[in-house]
């Protein structure tokens, strides 16, 4: 199932054992558009520390319960090591937070790998308001992300494009994207501005159906990942 991430956002992570807290944020990884964490806000139990939860303990949930529920206790979350959120996550705090886990880790074992290892483990969040540029020109702004909770994967990107279509939003697969330049926060798309200015219309309020997403791959002539 497609889902909103800034409807996720809020929901609530449930442990073995009661409450951790609400879902703040995913960690995703930038080439792969593969989600390996969420980071969870503790709220007043752990006076609003965030805490990440591997998507290897999340149990799939029911499309109509807006909570989550992770293998892990309070005890263990309690005791976690900490993070700062909305900043990548280096190789040595994914280490630190899996061996304590003893959860599989995303990055090599081995940190001599890690500098050729694809893709850096970054923060949605961080990835918000990035400018979107076309081929040749700007498009708009990433202003949300839709995921697939099947198998934790970023599927689409929404792009604001008030200043260029008079508010229409569209929707941008990330795996289009030709490069991303953190310090100018821009993400440059394989597509053209006349493409997405004619491609299948994006209504939020619509459930995403898989007939709309073979019109929109087909328009833009990429494979489908289905």
């Amino acid at each position: 199932m497609l889902r909103d991430l800034n409807k996720i956002r809020n929901c609530v992570v449930q442990g073995t054992d009661g409450i951790i807290g609400s879902i703040a944020d995913v960690y995703v990884n930038d080439q792969t558009w593969k989600i390996h964490y969420l980071a969870a806000d503790t709220g007043n139990w752990l006076q609003g520390r965030h805490v990440l939860i591997s998507t290897q303990s999340f149990v799939h949930p029911h499309e109509d319960i807006g909570s989550f529920r992770a293998l892990v206790n309070k005890t263990q979350v309690e005791g976690a090591p900490e993070f700062e959120i909305e900043k990548p996550i280096s190789w040595e705090k994914e280490r630190e937070i899996c061996n304590y886990y003893r959860w599989s880790t995303y990055y090599p074992i081995d940190e001599r790998e890690h500098s050729v290892f694809p893709g850096i483990l970054t923060s949605a969040n961080g990835l918000k308001d990035f400018s979107l540029q076309a081929t040749d020109g700007e498009i708009g702004k990433i202003i949300n992300f839709l995921i697939d909770d099947a198998n934790w994967t970023v599927r689409y990107l929404v792009v604001d494009t008030s200043k260029w279509l008079a508010g229409r939003k569209v929707l941008i697969s990330p795996m289009w994207n030709k490069s991303i330049n953190w310090a100018d926060r821009m993400m440059v798309v394989d597509l053209n501005q006349d493409q997405i200015e004619h491609s299948p219309e994006y209504d939020p309020a619509a459930p995403i159906e898989r007939v709309y997403e073979i019109n929109l791959y087909k328009h833009y002539g990429k494979p489908q990942y289905w």
